[in-house]
């Protein structure tokens, strides 16, 4: 049994479609199909159509029911611009489809016990846990689970806390790595590896710089692309402009 997953897609739907898997028997998806990116209408029909599961992230939930996806200070300028350029491009099927997706989704494969969540098990949509925190030895215990899927920091990692592993498959669209390589993990045959593989970036640049947001904030998306970091100087300086 061969189970690709993948988080954090941020409507980079070239990364989606460069996904190098083809032969797997399910794709799993760990929320945050939109926001960030340029084509999250696209990206909605593609995991539609392809995934097997798929659980609600943060910018999803924010998409669907016109709330703050409650971002982190330095990315706040940024998912409120993109919202509103997802909901200008998206369709109401598209909304109902995200409000749709469950906040966490309980799997067996074998004897294999899985809990897929966005964030965290106690805090579904928003909670922020990295790899080396000590929260995660009092999440795991709110599963009966024996792996336990997570994304949200799209950094990638595997940790085994008690019982049970912890797998973040990392961000397929928008990597937080310092590394411009989309990221995701395959579960087989009761193996997990992470992998990760260049994409036709430049494709997702050029569709950035089509989308109706300041050219400051396109930069500041490019930058994370390109670099995997938030280019700090440019959001103070949108900051300044507002102000």
């Amino acid at each position: 049994m061969k189970v690709v997953i993948i988080s954090d897609i941020h409507a980079n739907l070239a990364a989606l479609e460069a996904l190098p898997e083809r032969d797997f028997d399910q794709l799993w998806c760990i929320g945050d199909l939109v926001d960030y990116g340029p084509r999250p209408h696209e990206v909605i029909g593609w995991i539609k159509r392809k995934a097997a599961i798929t659980v609600r992230g943060n910018h999803d939930h924010a998409a669907g029911f016109s709330t703050d996806p409650q971002c982190s200070p330095p990315y706040k300028r940024l998912a409120a611009e993109t919202l509103r350029y997802t909901q200008a491009v998206c369709t109401q099927e598209d909304f109902a489809f995200l409000r749709s997706l469950p906040v966490y989704h309980a799997a067996i494969l074998g004897p294999a016990r899985f809990y897929l969540v966005h964030a965290i098990p106690t805090d579904p949509l928003y909670g922020y846990c990295p790899e080396d925190s000590d929260r995660w030895g009092s999440e795991v215990k709110q599963t009966s689970a024996d792996v336990l899927v997570v994304g949200h920091t799209h950094t990638p990692f595997i940790r085994r806390v008690g019982k049970t592993l912890i797998v973040n498959p990392g961000s397929l669209g928008q990597p937080k790595t310092g590394r411009p390589l989309a990221c995701y993990a395959v579960w087989q045959d009761g193996e997990v590896a992470l992998k990760e593989y260049t994409y036709p970036v430049a494709d997702t640049i050029a569709q950035i710089r089509e989308m109706p947001v300041a050219a400051v904030d396109q930069d500041a998306l490019i930058e994370v692309l390109e670099t995997g970091v938030l280019p700090a100087a440019n959001m103070r300086k949108a900051q300044t402009t507002d102000a």
